[in-house]
């Protein structure tokens, strides 16, 4: 028998070539990178054709997965739609992250006869250049996304496993397996979101027995949902049950060590419990500090159209159209819509054509990078933000001449001092959480010359199945995605004053994949434009900064 430490020398180089496709994209923080994914997937399957004549003990195992992969290739239908279910986009990052691995990796490696094997795949994926393939990072960037999506809408443990949506329109058409229930379930433990773990690892053991035989997935057991689920209940408050499932644990394997630690660890604090009396228990419902602001509060309900302007609020807002005193939109008029009267926001649709929306996209193509929040040096990647984007810059893109010419056309504003353009791509349960685009003084430390920003524009490049939309928490307002539409909003009172009315925010993709792109129009070179209010504002709404 081969000796352990040349098995595990053999494990290391096994993972040499895993690395080669594990270095971290960010895959779940945007749907457009995650289409790579499954070139990289054929790309195995075709060299482990290959390798399989010299591997017939392992043949049959291996050429079920590679089938029940093929076929899933063969009816994934049109990418972007299927990456628009983010059940599909988790699975995938899952199924390269893990199934892989314990499905093909782990027993063909076992083999002698498979360094012939390795230098070829090393070959192949280093001819995909710049691919980077999906990491634990990103499974765990994947699981906090269908955490947002939960917390955002409400959403059932046991029906999103199903892939059914509140509403009979749109379902996902997916379900989970025990392992991806089992997956979900111990990250969100790792994160001590005990809650929502233990439910996905008690749906887990309610699907572990119910699957088909021949269903090829990681080897979930019983006692490896219960080493997760028992420090979940104690993490909950709930120390009998965690006992309870300790102990069935060391029913399974009386020698289990971890058990048998935490069962001192149990019967020492339950007969603390019978001489001072029970903890207080936990609250499964506690909230962070950012998610009790009553802003927060008010974007959840705004996303989920549980909030909503009144009649009264509406009865003064008009649809026409309106060439917005430029001659040459007399012949074209804007298709405007009002949404808010003050603070001022309008819609206005089928600003760009099918070959612009698709500029724009094809621009994406392997600039994207992670969506930062804060300015410079400063600037981090974080959960509030979850997207990728590029820029695009007027001077470098001489076919964005007509976009700039129109937005100066419908707002009446000089792009002097306009940023480039952002390309923004969402991903699994991407989202922006609520916040201001002005900077809290007036602009000019930051921007320069160019002053505040005074006004937002949001291009819409596609139409998105449902959430996702850009939510006013303080108006009560939520805008969703028109493909081909145009939202703006002035973040300044007339006087340049910040508005704090404006707070905004991206709802969570619940499901589709969203494409936008902004112009930042600041204060700068506007004086002639749209000249200051005479009456300060200083103050107005201040009382809304801390809610």
């Amino acid at each position: 028998m081969e000796p352990r430490a040349v098995r595990m020398f053999r494990r290391c180089i096994i993972f040499s070539v895993l690395c080669l496709i594990s270095v971290n994209g960010d895959y779940f923080s945007a749907i457009s990178e995650l289409e790579k994914l499954l070139d990289v997937e054929t790309l195995i399957i075709e060299k482990f054709d290959a390798y399989l004549k010299r591997a017939q003990e392992e043949q049959a195992n291996i050429q079920r997965f590679l089938n029940q992969i093929d076929e899933l290739q063969n009816d994934r239908g049109d990418l972007e739609e299927y990456f628009a279910n983010p059940l599909n986009s988790f699975i995938t990052i899952r199924r390269l992250v893990h199934d892989w691995k314990f499905n093909v990796f782990d027993p063909v490696f076992e083999t002698s006869n498979y360094d012939t094997y390795k230098s070829s795949l090393s070959d192949s994926l280093e001819k995909i250049k710049q691919y980077k393939g999906p990491s634990q990072e990103d499974l765990q960037g994947a699981t906090r996304a269908l955490l947002r999506l939960q917390k955002a809408y409400e959403l059932p443990t046991d029906q999103l496993a199903k892939g059914i949506l509140p509403g009979e329109k749109y379902q996902l058409n997916t379900s989970l397996s025990a392992s991806d229930c089992f997956e979900l379930g111990k990250n969100l433990c790792q994160i001590k979101e005990y809650s929502y773990g233990s439910e996905w690892l008690l749906e887990a053991t309610k699907r572990l027995h119910g699957e088909p035989l021949d269903f090829i997935s990681p080897n979930v057991t019983d006692i490896e949902i219960l080493e997760q689920l028992s420090p979940a209940f104690n993490g909950l408050g709930n120390l009998k049950l965690a006992h309870k499932l300790n102990n069935e644990i060391l029913d399974w394997e009386p020698d289990h060590e971890e058990a048998l630690e935490n069962q001192i660890l149990y019967e020492s604090q339950l007969a603390k419990e019978r001489i001072l009396g029970p903890k207080k228990p936990v609250d499964v419902n506690q909230l962070t500090e950012r998610e009790q602001r009553e802003s927060f509060q008010l974007y959840k309900r705004v996303c989920q159209g549980e909030l909503r302007q009144s009649p009264r609020e509406l009865r003064n807002l008009k649809c026409w159209l309106s060439h917005q005193e430029s001659p040459y939109h007399i012949i074209s008029p804007f298709k405007m819509e009002q949404l808010n009267l003050d603070p001022y926001v309008a819609y206005v649709h089928e600003i760009l054509t099918e070959s612009e929306m698709q500029m724009f996209k094809d621009h994406a193509k392997g600039r994207m990078e992670r969506s930062k929040i804060g300015q410079g040096v400063n600037s981090t990647t974080t959960e509030i933000r979850t997207s990728q984007n590029t820029w695009l810059w007027h001077a470098e893109n001489p076919w964005l001449s007509n976009i700039i010419r129109r937005l100066e056309d419908f707002t009446g504003l000089s792009s002097e001092s306009a940023e480039p353009l952002q390309l923004i791509n969402y991903g699994i349960g991407g989202q922006y959480e609520p916040h201001y685009d002005f900077t809290h003084d007036d602009g000019y430390s930051v921007y320069g010359w160019r002053g505040n920003r005074i006004l937002t524009a949001i291009f819409y490049l596609n139409d998105v199945a449902l959430g996702s939309g850009t939510a006013f928490p303080f108006l009560k307002l939520v805008v969703p995605p028109v493909k081909g539409s145009l939202l703006i909003w002035y973040n300044l009172h007339r006087s340049t004053y910040k508005d704090y009315r404006t707070r905004h925010a991206g709802c969570p993709v619940l499901k589709g994949s969203k494409w936008i792109c902004i112009e930042q129009f600041h204060v700068g070179g506007q004086e002639f434009r749209r000249p200051c209010g005479l009456n300060s504002d200083v103050g107005k709404f201040d009382d809304l900064i801390d809610i």
